[in-house]
């Protein structure tokens, strides 16, 4: 083996982003050629019959490749558990970004050469359905979920990733206008809080969405969710963040957040969804806690 040479476990996921993402030969090539071992799988087999051998799962897909495979792990009892390196092929790669992890996969693949390791905090939700649910990027009510809906109605195969994040943000626009104003009751900390919101987000990592940058300073490995509330007061500073994003110019969304690891709440809409899923939502009281340190994910950064 090469100097540096690690054994990669390839998951691929060729329906992420669009036309301009390598193949899993050429990833798997440039890999090789970079000094590393490959074996490639397909998305469904992410996390079964793991090589003793393998040092890193290295996810060539969007979000949702990185939600499956830890949710994957976690249903496993993390026995299969190595550290994830990723190699961002979605539409918005809120998760890398987060991170710092470059979207050139050359770059990318650098980072394995050290391999920084960053905890990465999974949220549970219990109160849903009989099982606890988890999340890796964010739960809420209000718009959010209406604009999924939305989108997953819209034919946007032939759009470049930026166009399709574009359209969704026009669409969110228009949402946000009109959305009409529902009461959230929120416990944390001992505090209660009832609002009249249009949005409200648990966040464990900065951005969301069409990389919306709601909680600008959230920490996917401080064992702290960061809350963000949309009352229908500030309708209008939700509004001017997106037409920022709309224009290129750069806008701050300056809502602070409430921070928490754990909260009660409850929404008297009827939409709710977790990470890229919608769900069906009765009323009921939801509990949220922050699992700590859950997965590792390589980065640049210390």
């Amino acid at each position: 083996m090469k100097e540096h040479g690690k054994n990669i476990r390839l998951v691929h996921n060729p329906a992420a982003g669009d036309d301009s993402n390598g193949d899993k030969d050429e990833l798997c090539q440039l890999i090789e050629d970079l000094g590393h071992n490959c074996t490639v799988v397909t998305k469904k087999d992410a996390v079964k019959k793991i090589d003793p051998q393998t040092d890193i799962i290295a996810l060539a897909g969007g979000d949702g490749t990185i939600r499956m495979t830890v949710m994957g792990l976690l249903e496993k009892k993390l026995r299969f558990k190595r550290p994830i390196a990723i190699l961002p092929q979605g539409t918005a790669n809120n998760i890398a970004i987060s991170l710092g992890i470059p979207l050139d996969f050359e770059k990318a693949i650098g980072l394995w050469r050290n391999s920084l390791l960053k905890k990465f905090d999974v949220g549970m939700v219990t109160g849903l359905e009989r099982k606890p649910l988890y999340f890796i990027e964010s739960i809420g009510f209000g718009v959010f979920p209406i604009l999924m809906k939305k989108m997953d109605k819209k034919n946007t195969e032939d759009l470049s990733a930026e166009d399709e994040i574009k359209t969704a943000l026009r669409q969110l626009r228009k949402l946000v206008e009109t959305f009409p104003a529902t009461t959230l009751r929120l416990t944390v900390a001992g505090n209660n809080y009832e609002k009249e919101c249009i949005l409200v987000e648990i966040m464990n990592i900065p951005s969301i969405g069409p990389r919306l940058v709601l909680a600008t300073d959230a920490d996917p490995g401080d064992g702290q969710f960061d809350i963000i509330i949309v009352t229908v007061d500030q309708r209008q500073e939700l509004i001017s963040y997106i037409d920022g994003l709309l224009n290129g110019t750069n806008v701050e969304f300056k809502i602070i957040p409430i921070r928490a690891s754990r909260l009660a709440m409850e929404w008297e809409g009827k939409e709710i969804h977790i990470d890229d899923e919608r769900k069906s939502y009765f009323g009921q009281q939801l509990k949220l806690t922050l699992l700590e340190g859950i997965v590792e994910i390589i980065t640049g950064n210390k």
